[in-house]
């Protein structure tokens, strides 16, 4: 059988915009009141996705901000480079 049409995940990134690939970003995870950068397992709740681009961007804590409509801790500032980096 020949290949068949392989379909890309692809999410919008909520500092940029733009429409790319999951396997370039880096998602960001409000679960009870908590927010968790998600590595390597599937998390369940709110989620929010930050491209390899915008990771070290001055916007990126208000336009998290923006899509959870709540306050997100500077922490995950720091959990969001640490993830990306590996």
């Amino acid at each position: 059988m020949a290949n068949k049409n392989l379909h890309t995940i692809e999410r919008i990134c909520c500092v940029c915009r733009k429409l790319q690939p999951v396997a370039q970003m880096t998602r960001v995870v409000r679960v009870d009141d908590k927010f968790l950068v998600q590595g390597q397992q599937r998390l369940n709740g709110r989620g929010a996705h930050v491209c390899a681009f915008c990771v070290g961007g001055p916007h990126v804590l208000k336009c998290l901000s923006r899509s959870f409509k709540t306050a997100v801790p500077k922490e995950i500032l720091q959990q969001i480079s640490q993830a990306n980096a590996k």
